[in-house]
């Protein structure tokens, strides 16, 4: 056998579209890595690894994950550092628990054959605007992820006002970049990647949204910015793969009536979906591509 895929998995809750998500990665080529938010305390680790019958699921040391703070990188780091320790992966790919494949494994696993050694890696623009999310302390990140409580919002600012005002500027000698943070990597970038853990953490501990960042920033300062399946740094999503939409949500959930979208697109993955906005959809990329790989009759 070839060498396997491995799915890194984000996930805050044991949904209809997270157990689809398994039930159609459920492969002899793939391996399933988890990382379920601690946050969800009614989640049943062993139950969900009992659902496999052709692949193999694994479960990585579950914390409680805020949106834009480090412990998003700490996730995706823990999941990464299990699978490489676990085995030799051909890409290992990162997905969210709000995600589905619009391929078959068939057409999947023989799209990363044939590029076997690309890297899948978006780049928003060539030059980096970000600097408020790495030039200063956002030290109550962890604590308030997506608040849009005004006070919260107005100490934030302000203490990055301060840190302006007392001219702090950190990580001056990085060159940034920014893209998605939804990636298939090769074997050896993934290897890369959990190498760097401790620079990860120094550079990256109480910043803001950089989970669409270290990665980036990792490739376009190594070797392994040659080896991007799309080379151009213009934010397309042919990039990783991925079909996103960010004009009609943030991003959009995809719903019965955009059957055909997904149906036509290059894509190989689309994110994302919701049982309570759409179940239909679901259902209807479920039947299409069974979890043995064997495309079903479109229609």
């Amino acid at each position: 056998m070839k060498e396997k895929q491995a799915y890194l998995i984000v996930a805050h809750k044991d949904d209809l579209v997270f157990q689809t998500l398994l039930e159609m990665l459920d492969d002899p080529r793939n391996d399933i890595f988890i990382h379920m938010d601690a946050k969800n305390k009614d989640y049943q680790q062993e139950k969900t690894e009992g659902r496999a019958k052709f692949g193999r699921v694994y479960h990585c040391d579950r914390t409680s994950v805020t949106w834009g703070a480090y412990s998003m990188i700490h996730c995706e780091l823990s999941l990464l550092e299990q699978a490489v320790q676990t085995g030799n992966y051909q890409h290992y790919h990162l997905l969210s628990g709000s995600d589905l494949p619009i391929k078959s494994q068939d057409d999947i696993v023989s799209f990363f054959e044939q590029h076997a050694d690309k890297e899948f890696v978006r780049f928003e623009r060539e030059s980096f605007g970000y600097d408020f999310r790495v030039r200063y302390y956002h030290l109550f990140q962890e604590k308030t992820g997506r608040s849009h409580n005004v006070l919260v919002r107005g100490v934030n600012r302000g203490f990055i006002l301060a840190q302006q005002m007392a001219g702090i500027k950190r990580n001056r000698r990085i060159d940034f970049q920014k893209g998605t943070q939804w990636f298939s990597i090769t074997d050896e970038l993934a290897r890369y990647l959990v190498s760097k853990k401790d620079w990860v953490y120094r550079v990256f501990k109480d910043t803001f949204c950089c989970d669409e960042v270290f990665v980036q920033t990792i490739v376009y300062n190594s070797s392994f910015k040659d080896r991007l399946y799309h080379e151009e740094f213009d934010n397309d999503p042919e990039a990783v793969k991925r079909l996103i939409d960010w004009t009609r949500g943030k991003p959009y959930t995809f719903r019965s009536c955009d059957w055909d979208e997904l149906k036509k697109s290059g894509m190989l993955f689309a994110r994302k979906f919701d049982e309570k906005v759409d179940k239909e959809i679901i259902m209807q990329i479920k039947e299409a591509y069974s979890s043995t790989g064997k495309q079903k009759n479109m229609g």
